[in-house]
């Protein structure tokens, strides 16, 4: 067993050997269950429209992109109760530095404790497959649209869960890491709102496509509409890889103190 598989294992225990796992995923689904009944309501109300002629263009694949694009809000939302014990309870109980003078690298740690936290919040994500067997029953959906939503989900969390484990490997506070996270990630979300319409510039850079660019939900917007772009894929990737490298070196700083 390798020491990145040892450590994510380690990491998905101790979720559920606390309360954490159980809060959060019970937490998200109550959300996104009252979230869906409201796009059930949504839908028949809609299907009554058009049956009437007082409704078009409203289909089921547009009511889903509303659905999904709350489900990636609310992840944002919960990522930081997720990732403000990865580090900050090691150098609260003063374990980081045991875990320093263990036979594993540093990357392979920050690596494992990533993947760790990922494969809880992928978990979450994964039961909601159950809506899209009733988007099925009800219509007839467009599964690729629906395959590309669900690639940018995990495209999103993989940037939410870098940047809420880079805080982490900062503090020693696991509310102060939470609290951290929680307003980068609210502030990345309110960039994609505050780009809307706006038109002026700062040394020649467009502000408000600048803005747009810088925040993740604007990319998985673009994803969740069924557009897999290469511009889109390259920002997730490069933004969790740089969230990343940074915690390797916050991380491997801890062997020179």
């Amino acid at each position: 067993m390798s020491a990145t598989t040892a450590i994510i294992k380690k990491e998905v225990r101790t979720y559920f050997y606390s309360p954490v796992a159980y809060v959060l995923i019970g937490l998200f689904l109550l959300i996104m269950g009252i979230i869906f009944s409201r796009f059930v309501a949504i839908y028949q109300q809609v299907n009554a429209a058009q049956r009437m002629g007082q409704a078009q263009g409203v289909t089921l694949d547009k009511l889903a992109v509303y659905y999904y694009q709350n489900m990636a809000f609310y992840l944002c939302l919960l990522t930081p109760f997720l990732t403000m014990k990865l580090y900050a309870e090691e150098r609260s109980q003063n374990t980081l530095e045991l875990l320093m003078t263990a036979p594993i690298r540093t990357s392979q740690l920050v690596f494992g404790k990533f993947l760790g936290a990922l494969s809880l919040m992928s978990i979450m994500v994964a039961i909601t497959f159950v809506y899209v067997s009733f988007m099925i029953m009800w219509g007839n959906p467009d599964l690729r649209i629906i395959a590309a939503t669900y690639l940018g989900l995990f495209l999103c969390m993989a940037c939410y869960i870098s940047l809420g484990g880079l805080i982490s490997a900062m503090v020693s506070s696991q509310a102060i890491a939470a609290i951290l996270a929680f307003v980068v990630l609210f502030a990345l979300y309110l960039m994609q709102m505050l780009s809307q319409g706006v038109t002026s510039t700062w040394m020649g850079i467009q502000i408000g496509p600048t803005l747009a660019y810088l925040s993740p939900l604007g990319h998985f917007n673009s994803i969740n509409e069924g557009l897999i772009q290469v511009k889109d894929v390259v920002y997730f990737v490069s933004f969790t890889g740089l969230m990343l490298f940074l915690t390797h070196r916050v991380v491997e700083s801890n062997r020179w103190r």
